[in-house]
């Protein structure tokens, strides 16, 4: 795939120009601390990362990006579909496709990851036409990360921070001040054939350059293997750490609604009540760590302590997705949730401490 090599103000007047032919999605500033992706207008600010940029000072993290990009595809509210009484008696059912051309650039490599395997999960079983249909008209411009987007980020120890995988552009800063710009499709290809870079015949190399100024160790680091981490979430069920991180939690579910990789939704119906017998079904994002999200028939509870909740969602994220799909974690080191987070329950807490009491009969043998 081609290379390229492109200074500042002519990556930003390419993406400008892009924005004047379809959406564009960047990181904007919301307040003082948090950003969201927003469509590019023509007074947006566009700031790309440079080689030096501290952590403090990146011009967007991931974790300060309260809604994930993701959110881009899977909205937390969608209309499904429409249905209105035919002529012959039934029913004609309207379903409520987007195929709007989009862009969404900025991406960080662990959302990049998240999208993957949203793209895995969707696509699964009985495909979900919505999220399919917007995926496939969508062109994805990811950001190489060099510095920690903060103290909350464990990228590297989650396996995501050297995802590529699903862009179709991938930018390095580089440090003669350039944007290394590689594309990894035939998408990337054509968005970038009239951009008028300089091509770069050692784009491996130059970005390899690059990601030698990170700091080691890269982020917070689980005190083992992520493979062990994993295993001792998936082999324990009655542990006190379930218990000891849900003592101050709220049950409010913001965890599940900012984490990238959280894809549960709650339906609904609605009827038009001045045209009888029409109406429309939409759905809008849930949380597994809700009190009534497990709530069945006869107001009975299957997982009615927040200790059940919390398991089944670290489950998710270590256990039961990754077996299901064998794609590594499915959590991706964002840090969205204990950053996000009122009494600061982070998920990188509760899988340390599962995997270190899995460790201590072993250290008692000794």
């Amino acid at each position: 795939m081609t290379s390229f090599l492109a200074n500042e103000q002519a990556l930003e007047d390419w993406l400008r120009r892009q924005a004047e032919r379809h959406e564009v999605y960047w990181p904007q500033r919301m307040g003082k601390a948090s950003y969201a992706f927003q469509r590019l207008r023509r007074r947006s600010p566009l700031r790309l990362d440079r080689l030096d940029d501290a952590p403090a000072s990146k011009p967007f993290r991931a974790s300060a990006c309260v809604v994930p990009p993701g959110r881009l595809l899977a909205p937390m509210q969608e209309l499904l579909y429409r249905f209105e009484p035919d002529d012959d008696g039934g029913y004609r059912f309207i379903p409520c496709l987007d195929p709007t051309e989009r862009l969404i650039a900025g991406i960080r490599p662990c959302d990049l990851k998240a999208i993957h395997l949203m793209d895995a999960v969707n696509a699964e079983g009985v495909p979900d036409a919505h999220y399919l249909t917007r995926r496939a008209h969508t062109t994805l411009i990811a950001s190489n990360c060099l510095q920690p987007c903060d103290a909350h980020c464990f990228c590297e120890a989650a396996g995501s921070l050297d995802w590529r995988e699903g862009a179709d552009v991938f930018l390095t800063p580089q440090a003669d001040g350039q944007q290394l710009v590689e594309c990894l499709t035939p998408r990337g290809e054509a968005l970038c054939a009239d951009a008028g870079f300089s091509p770069c015949d050692a784009p491996e190399e130059r970005r390899q350059s690059a990601e030698a100024h990170r700091p080691q160790p890269f982020g917070r680091q689980f005190d083992a293997p992520l493979v062990k981490v994993m295993a001792a979430v998936d082999e324990t069920w009655d542990s006190p750490v379930w218990d000891k991180h849900v003592e101050r939690c709220f049950s409010c579910g913001t965890c599940n609604l900012v984490c990238p990789t959280c894809y549960c939704f709650d339906m609904r119906d609605d009827l038009d009540i001045e045209h009888p017998g029409c109406g429309s079904r939409s759905r809008c994002a849930d949380g597994c760590m809700l009190p009534e999200f497990a709530e069945v028939a006869g107001g009975h509870n299957f997982r009615a302590t927040p200790a059940a909740r919390q398991r089944h969602r670290v489950k998710r994220k270590l256990a039961y997705l990754p077996t299901q799909f064998a794609d590594g974690s499915f959590c991706v080191g964002c840090g969205r949730c204990g950053h996000q987070c009122t009494v600061d329950i982070d998920i990188f807490d509760i899988a340390n401490d599962l995997a270190a009491a899995s460790e201590a009969p072993h250290a008692a043998d000794d």
